[in-house]
């Protein structure tokens, strides 16, 4: 099982139980959370439980929503990774970062790398991801990646466009 992805300018790898308080600096910021199903978290418990759940998936899966940390700095500026959603048939690429790295290409950089550890590294064949139709800066992250938008569709009662990749089309790019 892979433990860390490294890009350019980022370090991706499984949350560990003391990146909690870091976390919560953009699980808990209403501004980042606010075009997400589960809005921000109210408390540094429900952080604490996020990356439970994460640590439950990356143990059943062997991959889940990981941390991404500045390589040149070592801070931890997001989240971002691979999510089974049963419910809906499809393995979902999310991606979120801190509001001040927000327009720095880091979230098309953290996702291009997960869509290459998707496809090349464990063989998954589709990929899906969803976004609130006001989201422009995250749905313009999944058409760099090449994805394209299937339907106008609620997912987990969010008003969405759900995205889908397959791993036999050309390959994104990742600018």
């Amino acid at each position: 099982m892979r433990t860390e992805i490294r890009t350019a300018r980022l370090i991706l790898r499984p949350f560990q139980s003391s990146d909690v308080e870091a976390a919560f600096t953009w699980f808990g910021d209403p501004v980042v959370m606010q075009l997400t199903v589960a809005g921000p978290d109210k408390s540094i418990e429900d952080t604490r439980r996020r990356l439970a759940y994460f640590d439950e998936h990356q143990r059943a899966h062997g991959f889940s929503k990981w941390i991404i940390l500045s390589a040149d700095s070592g801070t931890a500026i997001g989240d971002s990774g691979l999510l089974v959603l049963e419910d809906y048939g499809w393995i979902d690429l999310g991606f979120r970062l801190v509001q001040q790295y927000w327009g720095k290409g880091l979230a098309t950089e953290a996702a291009f790398a997960w869509v290459r550890e998707a496809f090349d590294k464990l063989h998954i064949d589709r990929l899906g991801a969803f976004a609130h139709p006001k989201n422009a800066a995250s749905i313009r992250v999944l058409e760099k990646l090449g994805f394209h938008a299937e339907r106008h569709d609620t997912v987990m009662g969010m008003d969405s466009i759900v995205f889908s990749l397959d791993a036999n089309r050309s390959k994104p790019s990742e600018s």
